[in-house]
């Protein structure tokens, strides 16, 4: 029954996407009703100058109002019907991009439009609603036009500020272009199909120091300051020679087969090209249909890995991103761009574990949250805890700490609006949260102990 509800309302609201009038057009109609009733009780003596004059008067104002109607109307119609012939005619270029977001102040995502050919109604307006993932509804909002020379222009190229709650991917499956008039009593509307997408990016903000440097050596044209352990393969050998230290001879292969090896030993090189980043995004707890965990955590989660990779390129180091999920290699402009993308996209897994995703021999940098799995974080930090740079970033920090007052508002004086005041409810709430907690206070115990660990809290 609850479903059923759901789907009615859910088909009737979008019904309401297509009426072709407004709430002022109905307002409008309602008021000059009632205004011309009350005037027409009050137009005096009757067979009297007064009431004739009166009576022409608010002739005058009805064919007013009609020729107000019929210009809103008109103009909606010539911009529709346009519209309409060019898209069955030569189809209609719907493009969507997001600029880079380099404001971690701003809580809202630019995302920049191109339309063409479209025509705006005359001193009207033309407004869009985007159906993405499927199943979500944007509000219907207005482009802003960036500055433009010409006066008559059949193209909308412009941006609009969209409040979007996660970093993701966004996948538009339909545009609903509506013309609006001057006075906002006609709302035509004509969906157009829009294959198209968008990634809403994380901010840059100022983080803490990291300390960290290239492990992998690709090229010899950078020098690094620390010496770096290159070990010898078991496996790899050469034969004696008069140089060699007779301490690294292979007995166990000279009584086989009577040959002279010895071992490569380990070096160290004073050369390195390449800094690898390794950012886990596996959970070692079940957080399945918290929103909390998989919105605001996994925002803030995606915003500090963002802020460490650019602290990490601006030391001067090579640094290449390695993903613990799958993610399409789309066209971007730069490398830069392709691992903003990368993280944007991901999402929290349980598919691969930080022992099987970090290549220990080649990671320089390790970044876990709150969600990593305790033991397998152990066994890292105590075999390479002097080797490898761990990034803790602990989640439950991304909130500011609730207080008595914060309660007592949200329990009798007004009802939450802002969708963080909504999230820091519900995860106090949370039966998750002593999980997530405990998991977090073990690994900043474990990772106090070694000088390479960082802890990235919500301010630095």
């Amino acid at each position: 029954m609850r479903k059923r509800f759901r789907n009615s309302r859910f088909f009737l609201k979008r019904i309401g996407f297509y009426i072709p009038f407004t709430w002022y057009f109905i307002l409008f109609c309602l008021a000059s009703f009632a205004g011309y009733e009350w005037l027409q009780s009050q137009a005096g003596a009757p067979d009297s100058a007064y009431k004739d004059i009166f009576a022409l008067l608010l002739r005058f104002a009805i064919l007013f109002g009609i020729a107000i109607f019929s210009f809103a109307l008109v103009t909606v119609m010539i911009s529709f019907l346009f519209f309409s012939w060019k898209k069955r005619k030569t189809g209609i270029d719907f493009r969507i991009t997001t600029p880079s977001r380099e404001d971690s102040t701003q809580p809202k995502q630019t995302v920049s439009f191109y339309i063409h050919p479209v025509l705006k109604p005359l001193l009207g307006f033309v407004k869009v609603r985007l159906k993405y993932d499927s199943v979500h509804f944007s509000e219907k909002f207005l482009i802003v036009k960036r500055a433009d020379k010409k006066v008559f222009s059949t193209t909308i190229n412009g941006i609009y500020n969209w409040q979007l709650p996660e970093i993701k991917e966004y996948r538009i499956d339909k545009a609903i272009i509506y013309f609006e008039d001057f006075f906002q009593f006609f709302s035509i509307a004509l969906t157009i199909n829009a294959s198209n997408s968008f990634h809403t990016q994380p901010a840059t903000r100022t983080s803490k120091a990291i300390k960290a440097f290239p492990r992998k050596t690709e090229e010899t044209s950078t020098r690094i300051e620390e010496l770096k352990k290159v070990e010898g393969e078991l496996i790899n050998y050469k034969n004696f020679e008069s140089n060699d230290d007779v301490r690294r001879i292979v007995w166990k292969i000279y009584a086989k087969n009577k040959e002279l090896v010895v071992r490569i030993p380990e070096i160290l090189d004073p050369y390195a090209s390449h800094m690898y980043l390794y950012p886990s995004f596996f959970t070692s707890l079940n957080i399945q249909g918290n929103e909390v965990v998989e919105i605001p955590f996994l925002n803030h989660y995606k915003t500090v890995i963002w802020s460490v990779y650019k602290q990490l390129v601006q030391k001067g180091y090579e640094v290449k991103y390695i993903p613990d999920q799958d993610v399409s290699q789309t066209q971007m402009e730069s490398a830069e761009e392709q691992v903003k993308y990368s993280i944007s996209v991901s999402r929290w897994q349980t598919d691969l574990e930080l022992r099987d995703y970090v290549k220990t021999r080649d990671a320089s940098v390790i970044v876990i949250s709150s969600l990593s799995n305790v033991e397998q974080v152990q066994e890292l930090i105590e075999a390479h805890g002097n080797e490898i740079s761990f990034i803790f970033i602990p989640l439950t920090e991304s909130f500011n700490r609730q207080h008595l007052g914060d309660w007592f508002q949200w329990l009798f004086v007004q009802q939450e609006k802002e969708k963080t005041a909504v999230y820091k409810t519900n995860w106090s709430l949370s039966l998750l949260r002593l999980k997530v907690a405990r998991n977090e206070k073990q690994l900043k115990q474990l990772l106090e102990q070694y000088d390479r660990s960082t802890v990235l809290k919500k301010n630095g």
